[in-house]
């Protein structure tokens, strides 16, 4: 079982955080959320406090699944659900597969688009890496790339904490299950649930959703690609309108 958090009251919100994340990656939203919302973060496989699984082959839609054992663990019948970067992804696959009744969701800082395959050879690189060097010398070449060029001394150290982590393993399985993700342009395109995407305008870890479904918002941020740190105003009013 997945290790993870629940407070507050209210409808459930669910917190899935990205690569190189963990729980502590809201800890300037959670609090806030939880006047307002009944919410339950998780940590992934090989991230913050989360094991691996001894089968480590994992793919996206396999952490869905361990995500909604959590849920049906604490009884939780339907949510909102939240996903940053690669927990976008999570939840994208969640809705594709029907596996868990979600009411709204928000997209944050996330894509709905596959790998291209210089992405995918980039991340095979980057598994190379990790394998070679470890995690510590992977985030600290890696982690300022996530961020505004002008952000605060503070949220690059915060961030670079969370990442350390991460185990070798997770990181390398999270890169696996990211470059063989299927295209869900077409889901966005057709979602029938109310759908909020928000985007960076610094953001270079990935590149701005196109749709025109009448079901999805959108609003941006003038942050890099943890604007939930850079920015967390900003993002906590966003969550808070849509929902």
């Amino acid at each position: 079982m997945l290790h993870y958090t629940r407070k507050g009251s209210g409808k459930v919100l669910v917190l899935i955080h990205g690569f190189l994340g963990g729980i502590a990656i809201f800890d300037k939203i959670i609090e806030p959320l939880t006047q307002k919302f009944d919410v339950i973060a998780v940590d992934l496989p090989g991230h913050g406090q989360s094991e691996l699984g001894e089968d480590k082959d994992y793919t996206i839609q396999r952490y869905a699944e361990e995500i909604v054992e959590v849920l049906l663990k604490e009884n939780v019948e339907s949510a909102y659900w939240l996903g940053h970067s690669m927990g976008g992804y999570i939840t994208l696959a969640v809705l594709e597969k029907k596996l868990f009744p979600i009411d709204k969701a928000i997209l944050l800082y996330s894509s709905d688009a596959a790998d291209t395959q210089e992405a995918i050879e980039k991340r095979t690189k980057q598994q190379y890496e990790i394998h070679e060097s470890g995690v510590g010398s992977f985030v600290d070449g890696i982690i300022e790339n996530f961020l505004a060029p002008d952000a605060k001394t503070d949220d690059i150290l915060f961030a670079k904490e969370i990442a350390y982590e991460a185990t070798s393993d997770g990181l390398i399985a999270a890169l696996g299950a990211m470059m063989t993700r299927t295209d869900q342009r077409e889901l966005v395109a057709n979602i029938e649930i109310p759908l909020l995407i928000i985007e960076g305008e610094q953001d270079q870890a990935v590149k701005p959703i196109e749709t025109y479904n009448r079901h999805v918002q959108k609003v941006t941020t003038n942050t890099g690609h943890l604007g939930m740190l850079e920015d967390s105003k900003a993002v906590i009013q966003a969550i808070r309108e849509f929902l």
